[in-house]
């Protein structure tokens, strides 16, 4: 309770030093009874400091025309005016994902959901799936959690016990590495003299005689593999993208900002965006960016050719997005210290630090924002030091850099993202002392360290933004997409099922209520550039919010996930609706 008590202090800090003043309410003059929608009787959480709630929301076309009490929103109504008496149910902006792929997750979450603690249920679902899909010409699932195997690898000849004649292809849970049998590493031609697709990086797991034991860790050799099963292009991914989007709707969710496409050509994945919304079948806004993993390669033209081209309302292309390093599980993670349990290793970034500071100084130059996969302390230190180096040498715009996972940040870091105007982005289902953590994690960094993880409150107190994105499809423990979801884990640094288990950090380390929901709506928005047009529910923003059947604030925080979505909007659209409003 006491992180609670001081949410206010914090929330202040954090508009005051982000957000300039906006109105709450419509100028008396713009009262001419034209609103498409009025919410009354409502518990309207606005996420903007100057006015934080308010009774009743009126729109019109995609913008929002009014915000205040029950009284003055009568001014809105006219006769073609849809009038919704929401008796006490709670309002507040659509859910922003600070961290998402659109694209990648449509390839990745396909067939089998594979996330189980339990050995012996993994197999059991694998031999099940196998038997009740015999037509299927390559078996495909996902979320295989590492835990589930702490003191050795899945091999290929598990698999083949269940199924040698057609390829099996399981990414694991963080989308990283996939797990395949020997058929598939028949069909893609992989053998003891095949060189690793990225040495070092992304690259065939070898027992003592080279042979690929059927575990391939990141992307370039796993879809070095997928793509030697499946014939990947847009019409692969379709399909699963538009089964998902009315998921994404349903969880509230109206705007994205997509972290890199991957498997098709980035712009393929945009056009068929584009495509959708010009249809008026896009329920979501996605912004994008560029993927660079490769320092053989200059990003920058070909970023500038896609912002060029994809630059709309609900699709565009804004931003590049740096690797520097992996994850503790594979022991590629960028740390300060050396790892517990191989001190004597030495992790060299995915892109080498002097071609990174050159290139985010270039992007920093075009105004092109940058974010970053910087899941060690060490990495999120780098990226920091490349803003502040390219900060000095170029001239003064909103920038916005993004530091995204960001596990740990050395206490020395953590004023430097309100000193930089920098975003702390990260995962809320990962903030509890899940059984990865536990295991994996602990073995890799000692316990002290991981209890230091996710350091989001000390971050939003030193004056820095916070964001939370969910990384969906991929997960460390929890793969899911849901923002109730990780705003209720953020909130207790607990999961639900296991609040037996002590809060990550302790108590004092759990996020404030409406910090989360800052982080989930306007701090994203702020990562995004996008927090003069969404995030709050301001007049003159768009129209994008979620109507909620509890008062958040009402209940007790480990319900928060329980709360359900009863209507979203986006851009003024009805995209998910359980009130039958278009009835």
């Amino acid at each position: 309770m006491k992180s609670l008590i001081s949410a206010a202090m914090i929330f202040t800090v954090m508009m005051a030093v982000l957000l300039p003043m906006r109105l709450s309410a419509a100028d008396p003059k713009a009262g001419n009874g034209n609103a498409d929608y009025v919410f009354t009787n409502a518990k309207v959480y606005t996420v903007n400091k100057e006015a934080p709630w308010a009774e009743a929301i009126a729109i019109k076309g995609n913008k929002i025309v009014y915000v205040g009490d029950a009284e003055g929103v009568k001014s809105q109504v006219g006769k073609g005016t849809k009038v919704v008496d929401l008796k006490g149910k709670m309002v507040l902006p659509g859910f922003v994902e600070g961290h998402f792929h659109s694209i990648v997750g449509a390839m990745i979450a396909k067939g089998l959901d594979l996330q189980t603690d339990d050995k012996q249920e993994l197999f059991d679902r694998i031999r099940k799936y196998a038997k009740e899909n015999p037509d299927l010409d390559v078996i495909v699932g996902y979320g295989v959690r590492f835990n589930v195997f702490p003191d050795q690898l899945p091999t290929a000849a598990m698999l083949d016990e269940i199924e040698s004649e057609r390829p099996i292809y399981f990414f694991g849970i963080d989308g990283h590495t996939a797990w395949v049998n020997s058929k598939a590493l028949e069909m893609a031609g992989i053998n003891k003299d095949t060189p690793d697709t990225a040495p070092g990086f992304s690259y065939f797991v070898r027992d003592d005689d080279n042979n690929p034991t059927g575990w391939i860790v990141e992307w370039p050799a796993e879809l070095q593999v997928l793509g030697s099963l499946v014939d990947f292009n847009v019409e692969y991914v379709k399909d699963g993208v538009k089964e998902w989007l009315p998921r994404f709707s349903a969880a509230g969710i109206t705007a994205v900002h997509d972290y890199g496409v991957l498997g098709i050509p980035a712009e393929e994945a945009f056009q068929f965006f584009t495509d959708m919304a010009a249809q008026g079948k896009l329920p979501i806004r996605i912004q994008g960016s560029y993927y660079w993993n490769d320092p053989k390669t200059d990003p920058i033209p070909p970023l500038k050719k896609l912002m060029k081209q994809f630059d709309t309302e609900l699709v565009s292309v804004k931003s590049l997005k740096v690797n520097l390093d992996g994850g503790d599980d594979k022991w590629n993670a960028l740390y300060t210290h050396p790892y517990t349990d191989k001190p004597d290793l030495k992790v060299e970034p995915i892109i080498p630090y002097d071609i990174v500071n050159a290139t985010v100084e270039r992007a920093d130059k075009e105004r092109i924002n940058v974010t970053c996969h910087c899941f060690g302390d060490l990495a999120v230190r780098k990226f920091l030091d490349a803003v502040e180096m390219a900060k000095k040498k170029n001239p003064q715009w909103d920038r916005r850099p993004v530091a995204s996972h960001a596990t740990m940040v050395d206490e020395a870091d953590i004023p430097r993202f309100a000193e930089l105007g920098a975003t702390y982005d990260t995962t809320g289902f990962w903030m509890s002392l899940d059984p990865l953590l536990q295991t994996v994690s602990t073995t890799r960094l000692g316990p002290e360290r991981v209890q230091a993880m996710f350091p989001m409150k000390k971050i939003a107190e030193a004056g820095g933004n916070v964001s939370l994105g969910s990384d969906w499809p991929t997960g460390a423990y929890v793969s899911d997409y849901r923002p109730l979801l990780s705003i209720r884990v953020a909130v207790t640094r607990q999961l639900p099922g296991r609040d037996d288990v002590p809060p990550l950090g302790g108590k004092e380390a759990r996020v404030p209520l409406d910090l989360a929901l800052y982080a989930q709506t306007l701090g994203a928005a702020y990562g995004m550039a996008l927090d003069d047009k969404i995030g709050s529910l301001e007049v003159g923003k768009l129209a994008d919010l979620v109507v909620l059947d509890k008062n958040l604030f009402d209940i007790n925080p480990h319900d928060i996930h329980k709360a359900k979505v009863l209507l979203t909007i986006m851009n003024g659209k009805v995209v998910h609706d359980e009130l039958k409003l278009e009835k």
